[in-house]
């Protein structure tokens, strides 16, 4: 863009409308791209977010930990006890029978090898729903962590395409402050302060606006470097390594939103954490079940292999003689299990029921929660949608004001603070159009972090 006096110290009308719309025009210019800086989509940002996010390895390993006790659960219905103990030594030799009891009382024989090994086993017959209740019990908690992994997972994101969009919000600012610096600092230069029909108070508003310039490029330049520390900081990117954008530049994300009685189902439908709070109820119910199945007996069939050698010594086949180094035997039994401790049980079934209807008290009033934070969301985000409307009729104006304020400058000199003035509008208005874009794009984010649900369709969008 050049603003430079053209036709007799007056601005071309072609000229300055020509330049003006190089500097004002939504799409900042393609970066320069370092060959060895990667680009990143937002996609593959929050992807790497997810993988490197402290929260979500912490509720995968809670998941992990939970899948742990299903399978210890469902391992307690088969064979809960099976173990085979195997072991040896040396033992002193021992000949004959108690008939025939040996003369050497010294207690000095050789010794000879001693092995032993025993098989037990359990198998629960009949437990009154108790390995059943246990067993759902943890299945609704690995649901529980699965929904708390899923929820952290959208916030993660959430703050993700926040960093992102600040990024992108707060470069396509400071290009646009520093072209308006530039073609600023030309027209300065060019304005002659000694020609009558220029006001005298022109270059002292030319010097203003420029330093207003220089101060909004200095914040940018320290917003726009927070943005980047904070958006390698989610994504597991190091400090100083380069990082480019897919994006051009800050674009509206087209969305396809629902109405909001069909946003409020979904989200009851899809959040993870009323899925969490079920979850939560049906596990809490089945430990209440298992500790009413206390009460009962439980029922099982148990048994097992016994078997020792000792070659140096002799079998004893007398049954009426105990003989702990030769022997073959086993069995199976049917057994009952019955515990009378009534005061701790139903101190358990007590505390089980607390858990519970804890659980159940909190669930009457989270989905009228989750309607009102829908609600909140969607209002948020439909106050977004009027705001972009309306920066994006106050830059047309404010372009269309520029027009009629270089125009009228063309035919009288005198009007250079108009031209100046409709020049530093623009850039506001420039600015303020940028920000409602990334209002609009967070507010969508929001609303889908609410609802449990992708609403954006990316690719594309407006500039």
């Amino acid at each position: 863009m050049s603003l430079r006096p053209l036709n007799g110290g007056r601005l071309g009308a072609t000229a300055l409308w020509a330049c003006l719309l190089s500097a004002c025009a939504l799409a900042p210019p393609a970066r320069a791209v370092a060959e060895s800086a990667a680009t990143y989509t937002l996609t593959n940002l929050v992807e790497r977010a997810l993988e490197h996010s402290a929260e979500v390895q912490e509720s995968r390993w809670q998941l992990e930990g939970a899948r742990s006790q299903v399978t210890r659960a469902r391992a307690a219905a088969i064979l809960p006890r099976l173990r085979l103990e195997t072991y040896g030594g040396l033992t002193p030799d021992a000949k004959g029978s108690y008939l025939a009891v040996s003369s050497d009382t010294s207690g000095l024989r050789p010794l000879g090898p001693f092995a032993r090994a025993e098989l037990e086993f359990a198998q629960p017959l009949y437990t009154f729903g108790m390995l059943t209740s246990l067993r759902r019990a943890a299945e609704s908690g690995e649901q529980v962590e699965r929904a708390r992994l899923a929820d952290r997972r959208l916030e993660v994101a959430l703050e993700v395409k926040e960093y992102y969009y600040g990024v992108l919000v707060a470069e396509d600012l400071l290009t646009l402050v520093r072209r308006f610096a530039d073609e600023l600092q030309e027209w300065e230069a060019d304005v002659d302060p000694y020609d009558p029909d220029v006001p005298v108070s022109a270059p002292y508003k030319l010097g203003l606006a420029q330093l207003e310039l220089e101060r909004r490029e200095r914040e940018l330049e320290s917003r726009l470097q927070l943005a980047r520390a904070a958006l390698a900081w989610k994504t597991g990117l190091p400090e100083d390594a380069p990082l480019e954008l897919a994006d051009d530049g800050l674009r509206v994300e087209p969305a396809a939103v629902p109405p909001l009685d069909s946003l409020e189902a979904m989200a009851l439908r899809r959040r993870p954490d009323w899925a969490q709070l079920r979850s939560g109820i049906a596990a809490r119910q089945a430990q209440t079940d298992a500790a009413r199945s206390a009460y009962y007996p439980q029922i099982f069939v148990a048994g097992g292999l016994r078997y020792a050698v000792a070659p140096n010594r002799t079998d004893q086949h007398n049954p009426f003689v105990k003989d702990e180094y030769n022997y073959f035997n086993g069995g199976v039994f049917l057994g009952l299990r019955q515990s009378f401790e009534w005061g701790l049980l139903g101190a358990d079934l007590q505390q089980a029921r607390a858990r519970l209807y804890e659980l159940k008290a909190r669930e009457r009033t989270a989905a009228q929660g989750i309607r009102l934070d829908v609600g909140r969301a969607h209002g948020e985000f439909r106050q977004a949608q009027h705001r972009l409307k309306a920066a994006r009729q106050g830059r047309s104006l404010g372009r269309e004001w520029l027009q009629i304020a270089q125009e009228e400058y063309e035919l009288d000199p005198g009007q250079l603070k108009e031209l100046v003035g409709a020049f530093e509008r623009l850039a506001v208005l420039e600015q303020e159009y940028r920000e409602a874009v990334y209002h609009h794009n967070t507010r969508l984010a929001r609303l889908e972090r609410t609802v449990g649900l992708e609403l954006g369709l990316r690719p594309g969008g407006d500039q």
